[in-house]
């Protein structure tokens, strides 16, 4: 008779694996958690950033740079609308 394991369940056990992904599942979570909340600021900020290229006038260079910072914006809009300010709880 053999010593090696048939498989891969009878030298990993299932514990482990679940316990590994709920550690993924986690992180993943406070990632996308992050990410809202860094959107859902930079949304709210970022305006201040373009208003002076608009207020002196956009020429040449700053006016592509005013279009990337609205793009910026409208990204930041979307990635940051799931926040609620306030709210330190876990919405899965």
């Amino acid at each position: 008779m053999s010593s090696v394991p048939r498989s891969l369940d009878a030298t990993i056990p299932r514990d482990s694996l679940r316990r590994g992904t709920d550690a993924i599942t986690a992180v993943a979570r406070a990632g996308r958690r992050s990410t809202e909340t860094v959107s859902f600021w930079a949304a709210i900020v970022l305006p201040v950033t373009y208003l002076p290229l608009v207020v002196g006038g956009l020429t040449g260079g700053e006016s592509i740079l005013f279009v990337w910072l609205v793009a910026l914006n409208a990204l930041a809009f979307v990635f940051g609308h799931g926040h609620e300010p306030g709210t330190h709880t876990d919405r899965s």
